[in-house]
């Protein structure tokens, strides 16, 4: 995906935020609008699906964190670490506009 893109995806999601703690959330909830869950990934080589995003435990310093399912087992993982296997092409996006965004992908 191109910078321009990705720039123009970070601008929707940040529209009407003056400054870094409203961008965090804004980002936040355009993530949980726009992922289709659940999702699957991995995490240290294991299965898991993502099964939800944590606003409760996210914080600009955390990060974005997600529910994560493994059997019958729940627990939260910060999205950026996770390896997300094969999302439709609208999660790809906002996928990739989020690492973007953390500075972990560059153009």
């Amino acid at each position: 995906m191109d910078k321009s893109k990705l720039e123009a995806l970070l601008e929707e999601a940040m529209v009407d935020c003056y400054n870094e703690e409203e961008c965090f959330w804004g980002m936040f909830y355009t993530l949980e609008d726009y992922l289709t869950f659940p999702l699957q990934a991995q995490t240290l080589g294991e299965a898991v699906t993502v099964v939800g995003l944590d606003d409760h435990r996210s914080r600009m310093r955390r990060g974005v964190m997600a529910r994560v399912r493994k059997g019958d087992q729940e627990y939260t993982a910060a999205l950026s670490e996770l390896e997300i296997l094969s999302p439709n092409p609208v999660s790809a996006e906002w996928l990739a506009a989020y690492r973007y965004w953390l500075g972990e992908d560059s153009i």
